[in-house]
C-alpha cells in the first residue's frame, strides 16, 4: 500500500507550465545550500589557500567514545559497537555502511569536541560555509545535542544533518531521550530544532510503499535488533512535521525550505518509484536528492550488483528528472549548457572533490563519503592533525590540489557515471 506523507499539502504549482520563479517560490538545487559558481571555488582565504568550502564530518556522543577507547579486548569493543553504535541508531537497515564489523579500522575515537574543534577552524580561517553530518549514527540521538547546535549557530555555517530515526515521528522516544530537557513530543522536538536558523534536515525518504520501506529499514546486520514498530507510520509523521516547520514555515517567509529529501541509495527494489519521489516533493517545495548506492562499506555490495537493467531504468530517470527539473526551474537551462548532468539526479554538482572533506570519526582525513579504499584516505595521523589543525593539512591534501570547478565528475562511483553515461544522458535530455 502506497502512503503519501504530505497528503495534506497541495502542489505549489497550479498549471504545467509554472516556475519556481514564476510562482515566487526559492528552492535551492544544491545538497550543500549554497549557490556554487565557479567564482566561489576560485576564491582563496587571507593566506592565500584555497578555501575549504564544504566539510562533512562524523562522530560519536562523548560515552560512546569514551567507551569504546577504553575498552581493552576485542570482544568488548565488538559489544559496544553493536550495542552503542549500532544501537545509537534505532533501524537495521539494509546496505547500511555502517555495520561492518571493521568499521574503525581497529583505531580509536575522536571525542566530538576535538573535531568540533577542526570544524569551528576550519569556518574561521579556511572559508567553510556548509557542513554537513553523515553518522555513524543520529545526530539528535545525543544528551549534548543543543550544546552542539548552539556551537554550530554561533559559527553562523550551514549545518545540514542526515536523519532517519523514529523520533521525529514517535513521542515515546523523544520522552525517554529529552523529556529530563523539557521535551516531551516530537512536535515540541522538531520546534525546537527548527529554531536554529542554519540547521537544515537531510531526512532519507526512499519508498512510497509500507511494506517495502519497513522492509529495508530492518535485516541489514545479523546480531542487530530489527526496528519493531512500524517505522512508515513514524516516518509519515515526521515529515507531516518536519515539513510544517522546516518546509512550509520557510516558504511562506519567502526562503528556501531547510528541509532536503535524500533519496539514496537507489536500487533495483526502488528505482521504479524514484521520479515519483522527485515530483511529488519537488511539487511542494523540497529538493530531492537521489542517486545510487555508495562504493563504501555494506553500499559496495549494492553498487557491485548493479546489472545493465538497472543502468537503464537509473539512465531513464536521470533524463525524466532532469527534464522536470528544467521545465520547473530547479536548474537552469543555462547550467546544464555548461556544467552537464549531476550525478545527483536533477540537481546541482557537489563541490566535495575539489573543495571538501570529511573528517572521519576516527580523526582519519577522507576525500569523501563515497569510497571508503585506502587510497581515499589521506596520509594524515589523527593525533598530529588535532596538533597541527586543519588549516595545516588542508593544502596537503589531494581534494586541495583538484582543480577547483563545479563539475569534477563522480570519481567516487566510476562503474555509474561514465562518459558514456553522461553523454548519452545529456543527448536525450536535449531531445
Amino acid at each position: 500500500m502506497k502512503i503519501y506523507p504530505l497528503n495534506n499539502v497541495p502542489s505549489l504549482f497550479a498549471s504545467t507550465t509554472d516556475t519556481f520563479k514564476s510562482i515566487g517560490v526559492k528552492i535551492n538545487p544544491c545538497l550543500e545550500g549554497i549557490t556554487v559558481t565557479p567564482k566561489m571555488l576560485a576564491e582563496k582565504t587571507e593566506s592565500g589557500c584555497k578555501k575549504l568550502l564544504s566539510l562533512e564530518f562524523n562522530w560519536l556522543p562523548a560515552e560512546v567514545v569514551e567507551a569504546y577507547n577504553s575498552a581493552s579486548t576485542e570482544a568488548e569493543k565488538k559489544n559496544i559497537l553493536v550495542n552503542k553504535v549500532y544501537g545509537n541508531c534505532k533501524l537495521n537497515c539494509k546496505g547500511c555502511y555502517v555495520k561492518q564489523d571493521n568499521l574503525f579500522k581497529d583505531r580509536d575515537l575522536i571525542h566530538p569536541e576535538a573535531i568540533l574543534e577542526l570544524i569551528e577552524e576550519a569556518v574561521s580561517n579556511l572559508g567553510t560555509k556548509t557542513v554537513k553530518y553523515l553518522g555513524p549514527s543520529e545526530f539528535f540521538r545525543d544528551k549534548d545535542v543543543f550544546k552542539y547546535l548552539d556551537r554550530f549557530q554561533k559559527m553562523e555555517v550551514i549545518l545540514g544533518v542526515f536523519v532517519k530515526d523514529p523520533m521525529f515521528g514517535d513521542d515515546a522516544e523523544v520522552e525517554k531521550l529529552f523529556g529530563n530537557q523539557g521535551l516531551h513530543t516530537s512536535e515540541e522536538l522538531i520546534i525546537k530544532l527548527a529554531s536554529y536558523p542554519n540547521l537544515k534536515i537531510l531526512f532519507n525518504f526512499r519508498s512510497f510503499d509500507e511494506s517495502k520501506t519497513n522492509d529495508l529499514v530492518r535485516g541489514g546486520y545479523q546480531g542487530k535488533e530489527d526496528y519493531a514498530g512500524n517505522y512508515k507510520a513514524v516516518q509519515t509523521r515526521a515529515l507531516k512535521l518536519l515539513y510544517k516547520y522546516f518546509a512550509a514555515a520557510e516558504i511562506s517567509r519567502g526562503k528556501e525550505a531547510r528541509l532536503v529529501i535524500i533519496n539514496t541509495p537507489i536500487t533495483a527494489d526502488t528505482i521504479d518509484e524514484a521520479y515519483e519521489i522527485f515530483t511529488y516533493f519537488v511539487d511542494r517545495g523540497v529538493t530531492v536528492i537521489s542517486t545510487t548506492s555508495m562504493q563504501s562499506g555494506c553500499g559496495g555490495g549494492l553498487y557491485n550488483k548493479l546489472d545493465t537493467g538497472f543502468m537503464t531504468k537509473f539512465q531513464e530517470y536521470y533524463v525524466k528528472t532532469i527534464k522536470y527539473s528544467l521545465k520547473r526551474g530547479l536548474i537552469s537551462k543555462k547550467y546544464f549548457d555548461e556544467f552537464g548532468p549531476s550525478p545527483y539526479a536533477g540537481c546541482s554538482h557537489c563541490l566535495q572533490m575539489c573543495n571538501g572533506l570529511l573528517i572521519r570519526e576516527t580523526g582519519q582525513l577522507m576525500r569523501c563519503p563515497g569510497a571508503d579504499h585506502d587510497e581515499w584516505q589521506d596520509e594524515i595521523y589523527p593525533e598530529n592533525l588535532i596538533h597541527n589543525g586543519l588549516s595545516w593539512y588542508w593544502k596537503y591534501t589531494r581534494n586541495y590540489h583538484e582543480k577547483s570547478k563545479v563539475n569534477v565528475g563522480c570519481l567516487a562511483k566510476p562503474k555509474i557515471f561514465t562518459k558514456e553515461f553522461i553523454s548519452q544522458v545529456t543527448k536525450l535530455v536535449k531531445e
